[in-house]
């Protein structure tokens, strides 16, 4: 399986005709919403169907898995695709969305400059994408948008801050009118749930945020209720306390890079010597994006070296 973290590079990119684009069943996880596991990636789509409409959450890894993916949407419901919404950048959520240019496409505006940069562009080479074919949605937002599905069934889109991208998104759904549903929210690679470890592993990359990963999984907990179902980009969905979890775990991380720096240990070191809450080959290629983190702030203020605490307010 080739996983969500080596988006940053490409060498690890099989051959084309080694690539599994098998898709997975739709599966019913609340009142009119569904999920999908799409490969090579494991990434978790979603499908979400109101009286008049359907909203359909990342588009897969390439153009044709893409129409896979809708050629599924049209056997599952007679509702039209409304929108198709992008959590961010990276391959596994992207570079389908060739496949759905006469739909009403939504980005972070970030994806302007990001989309179609070298290391996409290189990796859709060696996946035998045609660069041409990575498109950009024809709506760019900087914090929000909705998409009504009918009745009072509401897609809220929120850009609640940086963390595992530079333009990740998170999608709210509510249903004031349903007796039944209690919400569910797609959060992109933001989280990520994995069956052996309890905090689940969210993979880094040189475009992280570390310093504000955390703060932003913080925003994404205010959302959820104690029945809320929330749909990692990778593994099983989870509830509000996994988000409260992880985000713990995220902001060690942090903690974690801090010390190393103050403590003068090497950038190429420190994968080896950290105390990390995920896998070290989960968080190696963040490494890099922390300490320029540090640097930058040390280079604004010489006292300043990244937050001390987690914001919980």
């Amino acid at each position: 399986m080739v996983e969500s973290a080596h988006i940053a590079g490409t060498d690890d990119v099989p051959h084309p005709e080694q690539l599994d684009f098998r898709l997975g069943a739709w599966e019913l996880i609340a009142d009119g919403v569904y999920r999908m596991v799409a490969e090579p990636a494991s990434v978790n789509l979603g499908l979400v169907v109101g009286s008049e409409g359907a909203l359909l959450i990342d588009t897969g890894s390439s153009p044709a898995q893409g129409a896979d993916i809708a050629a599924s949407i049209a056997e599952l419901t007679d509702r039209p695709l409304l929108a198709v919404v992008v959590t961010h950048d990276h391959f596994d959520h992207a570079f389908g969305l060739a496949a759905f240019t006469d739909v009403a496409g939504i980005g972070h505006e970030t994806l302007a400059d990001t989309l179609r940069d070298v290391p996409n562009l290189d990796r859709a080479r060696r996946m035998g994408v045609d660069p041409a074919d990575l498109v950009l949605p024809q709506t760019l937002i900087s914090v929000a948008d909705v998409v009504e599905l009918g009745g009072q069934r509401v897609a809220e889109i929120v850009h609640l801050g940086v963390g595992h991208s530079r333009g990740d998104l998170v999608i709210n759904i509510t249903d004031p009118g349903s007796d039944d549903f209690d919400g569910v929210i797609f959060a992109g690679d933001l989280i990520e749930s994995a069956p052996s470890i309890d905090a689940g592993a969210v993979w880094y990359g040189p475009d992280s945020a570390i310093d504000e990963w955390s703060w932003t999984v913080n925003r994404l907990h205010e959302l959820t209720g104690p029945r809320t179902i929330v749909v990692p980009g990778h593994g099983e969905p989870v509830d509000r306390d996994f988000v409260e979890q992880q985000r713990n775990a995220i902001d060690a991380v942090r903690v974690e890079i801090l010390r190393l720096s103050s403590e003068g240990v090497r950038e190429d070191d420190a994968a080896e010597q950290g105390d990390w809450p995920f896998p070290a080959d989960h968080v190696a290629a963040g490494i890099g994006a922390g300490y320029a983190e540090i640097r930058a702030a040390a280079a604004t203020d010489p006292a300043a070296g990244g937050r001390s605490t987690l914001p919980l307010a």
